[in-house]
């Protein structure tokens, strides 16, 4: 039944994710770059990376401790209204102590960009509101995800706030507002999203906030303090990692090469998709399977994710390197030298999706701490990887720097539960998807050159033939040959 719950939401949250991959396609491909000047757009993501960075940081833990402990509260009734309480409380203490550093520490930092990136000096100071939204837009979709709704989320981050943006680029394109009011509401775009999630819970009946904790007990308060601190410092340093390229681009080869490889990056980044959709429920379902110590159960999850994951990851991956260079041809000549960046980051982000759930199998097991020394070191790696590379390489640096912290934090989460749960999620299946990969990317190649929609249209039919009907033949995936054999019986009988 749960694997049920995975698969149906798993549709919705593709469902919304893949409308707002169209969005994201419209905004990134045919707007920021010919409505923005390049700096402008790098501006934009220095100011998201930065905040997203600082959210991270001043949730204090909460936004993993209200998934990791949801199901004791739940266990004691209806008595979840403390749990809600210090979901909303603890990150307003953690935003006022970001605040205060953020000001303190403001000279060396606007120091570090003030040659390279001075516009984002200017705009400095927009950090801290986009900061607050972000962190309780990821604390309350967390408390959301626990009670198994894990379709508003997707629905608010990967619909509404594009078309949000959308608007706000058609306003300032007419010339009606200036730049400095198109990033202020820039900025208000993202408070809507809480907003939107509290209107969910509310809706819900589940906006209880009195600060009532009749199940809370001296253990508890330990275990989540714990849990909290070592989920904040290892979240911390994973989105260190993530955005530390972007923050780092921006500083050493300026915000027009920051938006460059942000472009590249977006593309890069659509295989993730599936990824995305399935474990924003997978995650609970896990916690609660390894409270329940059913490993079995956990296994199943870990290996179905791992190879739906890896087939959809290598059919999209196929995809957009094919028509990277036809896409990249769309937008002023400065964006065209991003075409490597897709694929050192499709290549990366691809050996992430094979992985599948070892991140979330660890951090909702007692090994939790693990995953906070992992990171560690990963932040250090991924940090002296970008100091040496991006200034001989630029932005290709940062690629193939962001691929191998990417390939070693999987590949140490992989063997640690490989070693201590016993389970790994490959299997000679694997070795089936690799040949139909290779085969079909050889015979896209040996096609001729086409237009943007021309090129789309054939390959993805070459490669669907070529990669798709085989796996749908083998068998590779149970859970999609389910869907697709339950979406053709539904189309002989008309349903």
């Amino acid at each position: 039944m749960l694997l049920g719950i995975i698969a149906k939401q798993g549709i919705y949250n593709a469902a919304f994710t893949y409308t707002g991959i169209g969005l994201g396609f419209v905004t990134t491909i045919f707007l920021y770059p010919h409505i923005l000047d390049p700096d402008q757009y790098g501006l934009t993501r220095v100011l998201i990376s930065a905040s997203m960075i600082g959210a991270q940081f001043a949730h204090l833990g909460m936004r993993n401790t209200v998934i990791r402990f949801f199901p004791l509260f739940r266990k004691s009734g209806k008595k979840l209204t403390g749990l809600l309480f210090l979901a909303l409380t603890v990150p307003l203490a953690g935003f006022i102590i970001f605040s205060l550093l953020f000001w303190l520490f403001r000279e060396p930092l606007i120091g570090i960009y003030a040659e390279r990136s001075p516009l984002f000096v200017d705009f400095y100071f927009y950090v801290l509101p986009i900061t607050l939204f972000i962190l309780y837009f990821e604390v309350l979709n967390s408390y959301l995800r626990s009670l198994r709704d894990s379709m508003t989320g997707s629905l608010v981050s990967e619909v509404i706030l594009r078309l949000v943006v959308i608007v706000i680029l058609g306003i300032y394109f007419f010339g009606w507002i200036s730049f400095p009011v198109f990033i202020l509401l820039f900025a208000v775009a993202y408070g809507l999203q809480p907003l939107l999630l509290l209107g969910a819970l509310l809706r819900m009946g589940e906006l209880k906030i009195t600060p009532r904790f009749t199940v809370m007990r001296k253990s508890l308060a330990r275990g989540m303090a714990s849990y909290g601190i070592y989920t904040l410092l290892g979240g911390l340093t994973t989105v260190i990692v993530w955005n530390i390229d972007i923050l780092m681009l921006g500083s050493l080869s300026g915000l027009d090469q920051t938006a460059v490889y942000a472009i590249a990056f977006y593309i890069g980044t659509v295989i993730t998709v599936p990824q995305r959709a399935i474990e924003k429920i997978a995650t609970p379902l896990i916690a609660d399977y390894i409270r329940q110590k059913n490993w079995k159960e956990v296994e199943k999850i870990y290996h179905k994710t791992s190879i739906t994951q890896s087939i959809a990851g290598t059919y999209f991956l196929l995809l957009v390197w094919v028509n990277a260079e036809p896409l990249l041809a769309l937008l002023p000549d400065i964006y065209a030298e991003g075409r490597f960046v897709v694929l050192f980051i499709g290549l990366g982000k691809l050996f992430d999706m094979a992985t599948g759930t070892n991140g979330s199998i660890i951090i909702t097991s007692k090994h939790y701490r693990f995953d906070f020394f992992t990171n560690l070191l990963l932040v250090f790696f991924t940090v002296g990887t970008n100091l040496l590379l991006i200034p001989k390489y630029g932005i290709h640096g940062a690629a193939i720097a962001t691929m191998l912290s990417i390939f070693l934090y999987n590949l140490i989460k992989y063997i640690f539960v490989w070693i201590r749960f016993s389970m790994q999620p490959f299997t000679r299946d694997y070795f089936w998807l690799i040949l139909l990969a290779m085969i079909s990317w050889i015979v896209v190649m040996l096609l001729p050159e086409l237009r943007l929609v021309p090129n789309v249209i054939v390959t993805t039919t070459i490669v669907s033939l070529t990669l798709l009907l085989p796996v749908w033949w083998l068998g590779l995936s149970s859970d999609l040959n389910r869907m697709v054999n339950r979406l053709l019986d539904q189309v002989r009988t008309g349903g």
